[in-house]
């Protein structure tokens, strides 16, 4: 089994999205229902975080980065073995440049 470990970025990222899916489209509901799908998906993660491939692009790819769609966000990680870790890094709303994103962050 896989230890998960929370960027500083992710965790801004859920809180934020959460607060906007319930206070600014008010739809607590549907926040509530983000939120179990997260906790669904890192008990899935914590099992096998191979599950997903690399993403296609190919900088972000030599990085190691994976991800997991969620609703219309998805969430991206990376995988250390040596540590037996799961480094969850990001979460985006599918339709933002996270290709861009990702490539210009220099924690990545």
């Amino acid at each position: 089994m896989f230890n998960l470990t929370f960027s500083e970025k992710i965790n801004s990222d859920i809180v934020s999205t959460l607060k906007y899916i319930s206070e600014v489209l008010e739809a607590p509901r549907t926040a509530e229902n983000h939120y179990e799908e997260l906790i669904k998906t890192y008990d899935k993660l914590q099992e096998n975080p191979f599950r997903r491939p690399l993403v296609q692009n190919k900088y972000l790819a030599t990085k190691g980065i994976r991800s997991i769609n969620i609703k219309n966000y998805v969430l991206f990680y990376k995988i250390n073995e040596n540590y037996n870790t799961v480094f969850l890094y990001r979460f985006l709303y599918c339709r933002r440049d996270w290709i861009n994103i990702l490539s210009n962050d220099p924690d990545n």
